[in-house]
């Protein structure tokens, strides 16, 4: 009970003590002067009196009920502050709940653009396998390529045509000990896609682990990268690796950086020739 409280309470009690002590001497002298032969009946002062203590008995009775009350009132407000005070805390958990459902709902929309794309980049390299496995299928059968080759712009040979796929040649080229198997288009030379460990296509190159022929020691896997025409590759019988990488060098020359990083199946990769340091575009086959 508040300081408050216990002085009210204690002023009640003085004042009920002197009531009664009051009420004590008035029935007291009320019996002395009825013992004094005074008229009985309301012409009786002390008549009067009793009837006057009675109602203060009466109205004492009510403020001890009311203090009762109030008693009862004041446990009902301190149990309803308590469960305000539950409720304040289970609003802010579920303000806190709220913030981490937020931040879920984030990351699983960030999750959908970046499944997005690599299921694009897994059906361009799909397409790629597609079309390694119709270049395998056909060199066999391709007598004549054999005496065709791929020139630059000044007349300068690049390499032998080994092969052709959908009407367009593969060349062969040889640089730094390796020979690569690239596309030939007139405007420049595609492989695989070079990927980096970075963003902004910097870091550790890395290029796919594609074969490009059946007989996969005679050709490196092998990568270009625009602007330049820089070619990477590596050995066929490097052990392919599950790197996470960052961002791919795509072949019109532009980077693609990811939000997040990407497990590929890769092969560190090496840059052997920029292939506008030694040629010149356009180029043709004849």
């Amino acid at each position: 009970m508040s300081l408050r409280a216990k002085v009210g309470w204690t002023a009640v009690t003085l004042l009920l003590s002197v009531s009664l002590a009051g009420v004590t001497s008035s029935l007291a002298l009320a019996e002395s002067r009825g013992n004094s032969g005074l008229p009985s009946g309301p012409g009786n002062p002390m008549a009067k009196l009793q009837q006057e203590i009675n109602a203060l008995t009466h109205r004492f009775a009510e403020l001890a009920q009311l203090g009762q009350s109030v008693a009862g009132l004041k446990q009902q407000i301190d149990a309803l502050q308590k469960q305000i005070t539950t409720l304040q805390q289970q609003g802010a958990a579920i303000d806190t709940l709220q913030q981490q459902m937020t931040t879920l709902r984030q990351q699983v929309a960030g999750y959908s653009n970046l499944q997005q794309q690599i299921n694009a980049l897994n059906s361009q390299v799909g397409n790629l396998n597609t079309q390694v496995a119709t270049v395998n299928a056909r060199l066999g059968s391709l007598g004549s390529s054999s005496a065709l080759a791929v020139y630059d712009a000044h007349g300068n040979k690049i390499g032998d045509v080994v092969g052709v796929q959908d009407e367009i040649p593969w060349v062969s080229v040889t640089a730094g000990g390796h020979v690569v198997a690239l596309r030939v288009f007139a405007e420049q030379l595609v492989g695989g896609f070079v990927w980096f460990s970075g963003a902004s296509c910097a870091g550790t190159a890395y290029v796919s682990d594609t074969a490009m022929f059946n007989t996969a020691d005679a050709f490196s896997f092998a990568a270009v990268r625009e602007p330049g025409g820089v070619i990477y590759t590596a050995d066929p019988k490097t052990t392919v690796q599950r790197v996470p990488v960052l961002s791919v060098a795509q072949h019109d020359g532009t980077c693609f950086t990811f939000s997040s990083p990407v497990t590929q199946s890769l092969v560190p990769g090496t840059a052997i020739m920029t292939l506008d340091l030694q040629f010149s575009r356009p180029y043709s086959v004849h």
